[in-house]
């Protein structure tokens, strides 16, 4: 049997993929029907996308030429000055000067200056909308700047900068005190300098995208417009698999931003418990996917201090033909593709952990690895005072997730094994995770 292709499992999670922000390419993702928009750090997220819209890039790439487009306005100020001339001389207004004081002084002259003022309505949209790509360019984005899909802003960001903090214009254009109503940026939308009709215009969609009063529509249009496909199939595998477990295990559910940080994919919560999903992570931090070299000496086995010498032998020889050396103090570490943690809801105790190991393959020997893989991470995973997991008391379970391979036995004592035939094997792990707490 064929394996689902990339289309097919972007067709079925893609509206729960609207948090994915690592590795992949951006594009249109006409799969979206109605994006989960309740989201922990909705509002980074938007700033993110926003980002990756064509027309804010669009903007950017242009201001070095827009800028020169800067307008002021000018004003005549008359004053009297003694001994000295600045601007024109208004002889009427000089002659009359010198008549109040009887002629005496020659040294009056009254003059009229032209004074530039930069700070009008544009000026302060054009600034306020400036600082606030500065803002998020230089708080927020650290973490993508690696990623292809983001990498243009590498040589956007300095223009940003350059233009709002060294701009001898806009660097006279003061915002203390100032505020930038809606009703100044329709105006300068009809502006017909793009400098500012730009500016207003993309400030607009930005406020209206991060209001309090959530526009569903526009922000699904927006996560459409510039969806992050996993560059990985085998990553878009893992995600589908964890979209599938809270699309069957959860009601309410709250998706958190896949950015590369701890990796938090979902939470929600039932009665008796806290859920909390990970993708590619070794969760919360009460959990332990690592045995030092240390902690393995300590019970003699020949094979493992052969294993442990033949590690230090390769650390110094790397060392002399390579110039690098190589880690020697971790035997085994893991991370696994999914992760289920259950607290126990008014004390917060762990009490059950589920580990998933994902397989995007129809071929039996790369699923028998996948199951190896799982049943390593079974053994070894420790709790935070070091003791095996599967010691107790916490009651852990493990999943093998693959695609379409017909099985004899969809579960063997604490594995279950999902393949295509997912639904029911999901149902069979909620009612699980239900009757733990009861």
């Amino acid at each position: 049997m064929m394996k689902r292709n990339t289309e097919e499992l972007i067709e079925e999670v893609s509206d729960f993929l609207v948090v994915y922000l690592k590795a992949g390419n951006v594009g249109v993702n006409s799969f979206i029907r109605k994006a989960h928009l309740d989201i922990t750090n909705l509002e980074q997220l938007i700033m993110i996308h926003f980002l990756l819209k064509n027309e804010v890039k669009e903007y950017v790439r242009r201001l070095p030429i827009l800028i020169r487009r800067f307008k002021t306005t000018t004003t005549s100020i008359s004053e009297t000055y003694h001994g000295e001339i600045r601007g024109r001389v208004d002889w009427g207004a000089t002659l009359k000067k010198r008549l109040e004081v009887g002629y005496k002084d020659r040294t009056i002259f009254s003059c009229t200056e032209q004074s530039r003022n930069y700070y009008i309505k544009e000026n302060l949209v054009l600034k306020a909308f400036i600082g606030l790509l500065n803002t998020i360019l230089d708080r927020k984005t650290e973490r993508f700047m690696n990623y292809g899909w983001f990498a243009e802003w590498n040589k956007l960001k300095p223009i940003i900068y350059q233009i709002y903090h060294h701009n001898v214009y806009l660097s006279r254009v003061s915002l203390e005190k100032v505020e930038i109503t809606d009703r100044m940026l329709q105006d300068t939308v009809k502006h017909r300098n793009p400098l500012y009709r730009d500016a207003a215009k993309l400030f607009l969609l930005y406020r209206r995208l991060q209001s309090k009063k959530l526009n569903e529509a526009e922000i699904g249009s927006l996560l459409k417009e510039t969806f992050v496909f996993p560059d990985k199939p085998e990553v878009l595998f893992e995600l589908y698999w964890a979209s599938q477990i809270v699309k069957h295990l959860s009601q309410n559910v709250k998706l958190e931003v896949l950015d590369g940080g701890q990796n938090l994919f979902a939470s929600w919560k039932d009665e008796d418990f806290d859920y909390r999903l990970y993708h590619d992570s070794i969760g919360s931090g009460h959990l332990s996917f690592h045995i030092g070299t240390n902690e393995a000496r300590e019970m003699y086995n020949p094979y493992i201090e052969r294993k442990i010498a033949a590690m230090e032998k390769t650390s110094v020889i790397a060392n002399e033909v390579f110039g690098e050396s190589v880690d020697t103090g971790t035997l085994w570490s893991g991370r696994p593709d999914l992760l289920l943690e259950l607290y126990r809801r008014g004390s917060g105790t762990l009490e059950k952990v589920m580990i998933g190991e994902v397989k995007h393959t129809t071929n039996r020997s790369y699923a028998i690895r996948g199951l190896s893989e799982l049943l390593e991470y079974m053994e070894f995973v420790k709790k935070r005072d070091g003791r095996f997991l599967s010691e107790g008391p916490i009651e852990l379970k493990g999943v093998l997730f693959f695609d379409n391979i017909p099985v004899k036995q969809s579960r063997v004592n604490d594995v279950l094994i999902i393949n295509h035939d997912h639904k029911e094997m999901l149902a069979q792990l909620n009612d699980e995770c239900k009757s733990h707490g009861s």
